[in-house]
């Protein structure tokens, strides 16, 4: 016997999310280019339907989620991702759409425009958004479908999120361009281990960086701890230590305008791996896995090394 139809329409879902976004009903309505009564008498159906209040209204203050709504906004746009892909899979070489997926926070400067340039050539339809996230935000933020995939390093986010790997980032030494150690083609962890170290703190980030140090059998001086990688840069670039870092910027300035050098780290493999995540034993939808391929297109270019060549 065939399940009864869902109290919903489409439509009402569509106006629902977007007026969770926004926050706002008149919002809303301008975002989705249709009367602000067609949204409130969406919403007011919707909600009847359910037989749920979905969002707490303060004249002049727009409207927010209740705890039910905040739920039932999860399911809502895993909805309307399932209702996408059945469409697109009309259109088998057409994808369009909404798109969340997220960044790790220490790579978008580096990686995130260029992914996001490649997903919009490759799929110009689809209307990506890219959220930046630290790595203990991942497995919340995929878990509850907030987003459909993240590129990022290879942290252990649990059992629940798997990571496809893309690439190795390199470990390397960054110090003043006046520090003794400037002039040399190469490092060891144990030539720096007695240094004061600026240590770039971001939870399994801080992590990672000093179990290179224990895997040697070293022990690092910490020297000062920060959460930006910039401040990081211009303290060692003032001559307050060195760091320890795996993205390095085209060009070796701070933001102050003073100068770093960066050196190859001998003796020690990063270990450290950047690929995307998602939920584990489910497959990524079709604009999921656009986005993974816009991210191996833009870390491996064609003829460019693989992992297993590092």
């Amino acid at each position: 016997m065939p399940s009864a139809a869902p109290p919903f329409t489409l439509t009402q879902l569509r106006y629902f999310v977007r007026v969770a976004e926004l926050g706002s009903m008149t919002a809303a309505s301008e975002d989705l280019y249709v009367a602000q009564s067609a949204v409130s008498s969406a919403v007011h159906q919707l909600e009847n339907s359910l037989g749920a209040t979905l969002f707490i209204r303060q004249r002049s203050r727009g409207v927010h989620l209740t705890e039910q709504g905040g739920a039932f906004l999860t399911a809502a746009l895993q909805v309307l991702a399932s209702a996408d892909d059945a469409v697109s899979c009309l259109r088998p070489d057409h994808l369009s759409g909404p798109l969340d997926v997220g960044c790790f926070t220490t790579l978008a400067p580096f990686w995130l425009p260029g992914i996001l340039e490649e997903i919009q050539r490759t799929c110009p339809d689809v209307e990506c958004t890219i959220h930046e996230v630290t790595a203990t935000e991942i497995e919340t933020r995929l878990n509850q479908r907030e987003l459909d995939a993240v590129f990022t390093y290879a942290f252990d986010y649990g059992r629940g999120i798997d990571v496809d790997v893309l690439a190795e980032a390199p470990v390397y030494a960054a110090v003043a361009e006046n520090s003794p150690l400037a002039a040399r083609s190469a490092v060891t962890l144990a030539e720096l281990a007695d240094q004061p170290l600026i240590l770039l703190d971001m939870d399994k980030s801080t992590n990672y960086f000093l179990s290179l140090f224990r895997d040697a059998g070293l022990r690092p001086r910490i020297h000062q701890r920060f959460g930006s990688v910039e401040v990081v840069r211009s303290m060692v670039a003032r001559g307050h230590g060195y760091t320890i870092l795996n993205q390095s910027p085209a060009h070796d300035l701070t933001n102050d305008g003073l100068s770093l050098v960066a050196l190859p780290v001998t003796g020690v493999r990063s270990h450290l791996l950047m690929g995307v995540a998602h939920r584990s034993g489910e497959k990524l939808n079709r604009k999921a896995q656009a986005f993974a391929d816009a991210c191996r297109a833009v870390l491996l270019p064609e003829d460019g090394p693989s992992v297993s060549d590092m």
